[in-house]
């Protein structure tokens, strides 16, 4: 009897190990599956990641006209060789025309007519020279300049284009007038036509400007400085022919009432009167500028002259 109690111990101390032995196989086999999921499910992360970016956007407002833009600043710009240089010749062609120097002015004239055909070339040619009213050369005074900010250049078709641009109106006195927005509708071309080798050095593809309308993007407010021209006064615009007589005549004198010593006439020249002196150089007006164009070559542009008494 005693040895079946000894028997039945052993028995029962061999089901505990082979229990405890059961338990940890699937305690191991437990962790070992948990263990296989984590692993699995990491690598499921790790491999929709990409597609749970968020990539930041950055947009351009234009606080004046509203216009929204959208930015790329962390992925390179490439933009191919021809819509870039077609771009470049777009900012050159709205600089030249909507600007104003009179340092520039025939140059910039040269190239407007040069790179322009058809209605925009004739309305073009007809606005500059000094006997419109309208023309840059009456409506701003000596020493005033117009800049031109090109914004962008977007294409809306075949050989159409839209460019956004500022003007800013600067005095002489350094006074800077507020700048006022627009937009072009261009339509161009490019022409294989027969030109001058200074012509062809200015436009080597034979570009063309056929069609161009500016219109103002935002509407000026009533609060807003609005800029004002006064007409020339200076006889920049006056022919020199006109001024032949008044150059070949002697001048006037007259005799003081106390003294019997002539007095010169523009000695007394009374405040109101335009501020004239014989010497002074006086502009050529521009009504004969360098017609420029593919098809004739440029005429040489007059040269300033000095009146002399």
């Amino acid at each position: 009897m005693k040895k079946d109690y000894h028997d039945q111990a052993t028995s029962w101390a061999l089901d505990r190990e082979v229990q405890a032995a059961r338990s940890r196989r699937t305690a191991w086999t437990v962790a070992g599956v948990a263990v296989a999921v984590g692993l699995f499910e990491a690598v499921a992360l790790a491999m929709l990641a990409p597609l749970k970016t968020v990539e930041p956007i950055t947009l351009l407002v234009d606080r004046q006209t509203g216009f929204v833009q959208a930015l790329n600043p962390l992925a390179p710009q490439r933009v191919a060789a021809d819509e870039a240089l077609t771009q470049s010749y777009l900012a050159q062609y709205v600089t030249a025309r909507e600007g104003f120097d009179r340092a520039t002015v025939r140059l910039d004239y040269r190239k407007v007519a040069l790179w322009s055909g058809g209605a925009a070339r004739s309305r073009y040619l007809a606005s500059m020279p000094a006997t419109n009213p309208d023309s840059p050369l009456v409506r701003y005074p000596a020493g005033t300049t117009v800049t031109v900010r090109v914004k962008s250049v977007s294409r809306l078709g075949q050989n159409v284009a839209l460019v956004r641009f500022d003007t800013q109106r600067v005095d002489r006195d350094g006074q800077v007038a507020q700048a006022s927005p627009w937009v072009a509708v261009i339509r161009y071309h490019f022409v294989d036509a027969p030109m001058a080798l200074s012509d062809r050095l200015l436009n080597p593809l034979g570009f063309q400007v056929t069609g161009y309308r500016r219109d103002a993007e935002a509407v000026p407010t009533a609060d807003a400085p609005v800029a004002t021209s006064e007409p020339i006064v200076a006889p920049a615009s006056v022919p020199l022919r006109s001024l032949a007589p008044a150059v070949n005549a002697a001048p006037v004198r007259r005799v003081s009432a106390q003294t019997t010593r002539p007095i010169p006439a523009e000695a007394e020249q009374r405040a109101d009167e335009p501020a004239y002196r014989f010497g002074m150089p006086r502009a050529v007006p521009i009504n004969q500028l360098p017609m420029g164009s593919p098809l004739s070559p440029a005429v040489p542009a007059p040269v300033a002259m000095a009146a002399r008494p």
